[in-house]
């Protein structure tokens, strides 16, 4: 081997050093960065989402409101909101047709509401349709097709027969609700005569506030009497931030049922994370005001939303 050979011998074998020095270094980092510890990321946010209206001594609708002029009390202790929204949004509106023996005599007002309720929807809307007597029938899943509602609609005011079980009906829409996505509006609208209710009561109204959703109740048969409904129906629909309707003319009943459902598109959507912690299954009471600093504290502005909720617990069931 010549002097040539051997100095391009030393030169290769210099630069495969090297090339092997580089090559250890970056899989000494390599390892290094594999055998770190895993890093897992837990979130364990019990988040409490709550919708709330506005309103003035006229009972109109109060717009523009900022979450700096909202404050939240639970069990009496202030909490930070995270989250205020106050664009509409699409309803998911779960509609119960009471189809029982009762009703025959209010089918004309059944029709005439579905007609209404029809016109109402938007294209962003969707509807599913369950009519109920003896046991609740789903006639119609979610959907955005007006056409399918229309019929599962008649179908329901058709076959009028049976016993009123109106918790049971909720029940079943609440958990169809429930797989319904958090930022829709949610609506379980109830025609019904009021005159019994069957079914599991504690289950219904459990599922119902488990769903997020609000009742709304069109009392058909009635007048200027309180909605006949039982007093718990009424108190559901009131807890979830609804109201019950009397049957009116067509042009009425299209008036109320409209406010009705701008007010659930337009209540405005507050979240926050609770300072308690404790998932002991307890009841939380919410409140919810003006704050003092707001530019509007002078005004006579009326904030109503839910009651309270109840925290998260093992196997636990409330009424």
């Amino acid at each position: 081997m010549n002097a040539f050979q051997r100095g391009s011998l030393s030169l290769l074998l210099g630069v495969t050093a090297i090339l092997l020095g580089l090559v250890a270094d970056v899989a000494a980092q390599s390892d290094l960065r594999w055998d770190l510890p895993n890093q897992t990321l837990q979130v364990n946010v019990n988040l409490v989402t709550f919708n709330f209206r506005a309103t003035d001594k006229h009972w109109q609708n109060v717009g523009g409101l900022k979450k700096e002029d909202v404050i939240v009390y639970e069990d009496e202790v202030r909490q930070e909101i995270i989250s205020f929204e106050t664009e509409p949004v699409p309803v998911s509106l779960a509609v119960l047709v009471d189809a029982s023996d009762s009703t025959r005599p209010f089918s004309k007002q059944i029709e005439t509401t579905s007609h209404v309720l029809l016109d109402l929807l938007g294209e962003q809307d969707e509807a599913a349709v369950i009519a109920f007597s003896n046991f609740p029938d789903l006639l119609q899943e979610f959907t955005h097709d007006k056409g399918a509602v229309r019929s599962a609609l008649h179908r329901a005011n058709n076959f009028l027969s049976g016993a009123t079980n109106i918790s049971d009906s909720i029940y079943l829409a609440a958990r169809k609700l429930s797989a319904i996505p958090s930022w829709k509006r949610k609506v379980i609208l109830l025609i019904s005569d009021g005159k019994g209710n069957r079914g599991d009561r504690e289950r219904a109204f459990g599922q119902l506030k488990a769903s997020q959703a609000t009742l709304l109740g069109i009392g058909v048969g009635l007048t200027a009497k309180p909605y006949r409904a039982s007093l718990l129906i009424a108190q559901w629909a009131r807890e979830t931030g609804g109201n019950c309707l009397f049957y009116s003319p067509e042009m009425e009943l299209r008036r109320k049922l409209q406010d009705a459902l701008d007010t659930v598109r337009c209540q405005y959507a507050a979240a926050y994370v609770p300072s308690n912690r404790r998932r002991d299954g307890s009841f939380r009471r919410l409140r919810v005001e003006i704050s003092q600093e707001s530019p509007i504290a002078s005004k006579k502005v009326s904030l109503q939303g839910p009651d309270g909720y109840y925290a998260p617990g093992e196997n636990l069931v409330h009424r």
